[in-house]
Parts: C-alpha cells; structure tokens; sequence
C-alpha cells in the first residue's frame, strides 16, 4: 500500500509543478526546481526516450503523465 501513496504524493506534486508552469516566468527555472521530480518518475532505457512511470497495478496517474510530456516538450526546446 505504501507504493500508492507515494504514487499518489508524486501525482500530487505534478499537477502543482503543472499550475507552477502557467504562471512561471522562466522556464529554464521551472525545469531545474523540477528536475529531480521528473528523474524520479521516469524509466530511461538506453536508445529510447524517457518513459512516465504513472501505472501501479489497474492505477493510472494522470498528472504523472501529463507533467513528464510537458517536461520533456519545454526541456527539448534548451538543447
């Protein structure tokens, strides 16, 4: 059980890091202050993009989701 409150806690801070988004001046800043939050919920495997980790068992986390495709978009836009 513990495992769903961590996904549920990360999911959380997700959909803050998204509202953050909308009203941050700086991107650049954003992803730094959000840096450690998006390597703790994806899977990098070697030749292939980054994965959201936002299933556990039947549970779909959708800020999960939504907050990596967001980083990853604005993270692409600084290389």
């Amino acid at each position: 059980m513990q495992n769903k409150i961590d996904y549920l806690i990360k999911d959380n801070l997700c959909k803050k890091a998204i509202e953050e988004y909308n009203t941050n001046s700086s991107l650049h800043d954003w992803l730094n202050q959000y840096s450690e939050l998006y390597n703790s919920l994806t899977i990098k495997p070697e030749g292939l993009p980054p994965i959201a980790s936002s299933h556990l068992g039947d549970d779909i986390f959708e800020n999960i989701q939504q907050f990596v495709e967001l980083y990853n978009l604005v993270n692409s836009e600084f290389q």
